[in-house]
């Protein structure tokens, strides 16, 4: 029997239908473009910014969808796996020309309005009308809708998307959405499956927005019992606002129900290790990645919390009783050398990130010579579970962030720094000639050349602990 395309296996076909999409997008528009006027009146053409991945996916299969019924389910399910629905941004005017060339003098005053909302609002139309395209979608992305019209529209979308795996909201969903939307879209489905990843986003709204009466609603869905979290996987919490952002309280509702594998949370301020550690010891038997980077003007601020989660866990504790957690960088407000007392059980792989301000239970490293001597033998303890993963054949690394200005790097005896007072005040005789220019910047954040941050720092140099400790005991650097 001779072969046809019609009678490959599904896996094969969906394998060179792939190779041909891609292959097309090759050759389609990569990038958008606008006018702009010049200083002599004329218009130029601009580059605005790349295609949307998911309209590159759709116009790159507008050939194959017309071929037959098969290949037309095949696009639908490769087109809209991840879908990104954003508002939209403009200012457009008319012009008075079909062609650039020909245009004479400024675009007129009319603007040409165009609905924001115009994306979202198509899309529920779309979704109530075919839902088998819903169906198709895996991932989804809203991005710009911070309103309860919008968030209604957004649960309207979750309705239809039946296989739906991963969606990235507006926190103001957590505020806009009530108990039965929001149980609706993290229950267990009849096929089993289940939202297994949320990420909420924050941003600051004007002034005029959070001043509207409307806006400052919040439905409270998670004091419901409805609502049950235990099907998520991975939760992420990203930005901060300045309205109603998501906080302690909103996680410590969560982890009644939670048994997440991954915990991100970064850019915030509203969380401190309160509602961390509610999720962390909620989730103590499954999690494997825990990352929390708070967010201040300055960059990373340590949060303001006890030594302990105030039912008598200490936080240092409850980190190393994750039995799966391999990833992690974390934010605390003092460590100390419980966090590597399990060197036989612990499964720390790749880059650790610790930031801290002092050590427990003496405090600041600036005010407490203690909490200096206990940093140090922190930094051996350190090194000794290093080379223990590296028995095992585990590569770790491990990085402390202390304070605002110094990155330890144990593994290679190294601190990197701003050291342009030390030299001032040595008259230039420290740091000695072991000193190196470091690719390090401020909280870790590594640059190509100087390891900046878009600040006014100087180019960060590292030195050895003993060149240190040595700048530290004359009063050249300090913690």
């Amino acid at each position: 029997m001779t072969a046809t395309v019609a009678t490959l296996p599904y896996e094969l076909l969906s394998s060179i239908l792939e190779t041909a999409a891609s292959f097309n997008a090759r050759h389609l528009q990569q990038y958008t473009y606008g006018l702009d006027t010049t200083t002599n009146g004329k218009a130029k053409r601009t580059l605005r910014g790349h295609v949307a991945p998911d309209a590159s996916r759709w116009l790159s299969t507008n050939s194959i969808r017309c071929v037959c019924r098969q290949w037309h389910d095949w696009v639908t399910q490769y087109a809209l796996r991840d879908l990104y629905i954003r508002r939209w941004r403009g200012s457009e005017r008319w012009i008075q020309s079909r062609e650039l060339h020909s245009i004479v003098g400024l675009p007129s005053r009319d603007v040409v309005y165009r609905d924001s909302y115009c994306s979202l609002r198509k899309t529920v139309k779309l979704f109530t009308r075919y839902p088998a395209l819903a169906s198709s979608v895996r991932r989804i992305f809203f991005d710009g809708f911070y309103d309860t019209e919008t968030s209604a529209m957004i649960f309207e979308i979750f309705q239809h998307c039946s296989g739906l795996e991963s969606a990235s909201l507006p926190w103001t969903t957590l505020r806009y959405g009530n108990s039965d939307t929001w149980a609706m879209l993290l229950r267990r489905r009849k096929d089993g499956t289940a939202l297994t990843s949320l990420e909420l986003l924050a941003v600051d709204l004007k002034q005029s927005q959070t001043a509207e009466v409307a806006r400052q609603m919040d439905k409270r869905p998670l004091d419901s019992v409805q609502v049950n979290f235990s099907q998520l996987q991975r939760l992420k919490l990203s930005g901060s606002s300045n309205l109603m952002p998501v906080d302690d309280d909103d996680l410590v509702a969560i982890s009644r129900t939670a048994r997440l594998h991954e915990i991100h949370i970064t850019g915030t301020t509203g969380v401190t290790t309160k509602g961390l550690m509610a999720l962390g010891c909620a989730s103590q038997d499954t999690l494997r990645v825990l990352e929390h980077s708070p967010l201040s003007d300055d960059g990373v601020k340590h949060p303001d919390a006890a030594l302990s989660t105030g039912d008598g866990k200490h936080l240092c504790e409850e980190i190393i009783n994750c039995p799966r957690l391999s990833s992690l960088s974390i934010s605390l407000p003092t460590m100390c050398s419980t966090l590597f007392s399990a060197q036989d059980s612990v499964k720390w792989t790749g880059d650790v990130q610790i930031r801290a301000a002092g050590i427990c239970p003496f405090g600041s490293l600036k005010q407490s010579k203690e909490a200096r001597r206990a940093f140090f033998d922190i930094l051996a303890q350190s090194r000794s579970l290093i080379d223990a993963q590296k028995a095992k054949g585990i590569e770790l690394n491990i990085e402390f962030f202390i304070g605002h200005h110094l990155i330890f790097e144990p593994s290679q005896s190294l601190v990197h720094a701003d050291l342009s007072v030390g030299r001032f005040l040595s008259d230039g005789s420290w740091p000695g000639v072991g000193q190196k220019t470091s690719t390090k910047g401020p909280y870790g954040h590594s640059q190509t050349t100087t390891g900046q941050y878009g600040k006014n720092e100087q180019p960060y140099s590292c030195i050895s602990e003993r060149e240190f400790v040595e700048g530290l005991r004359k009063g050249y650097i300090s913690f």
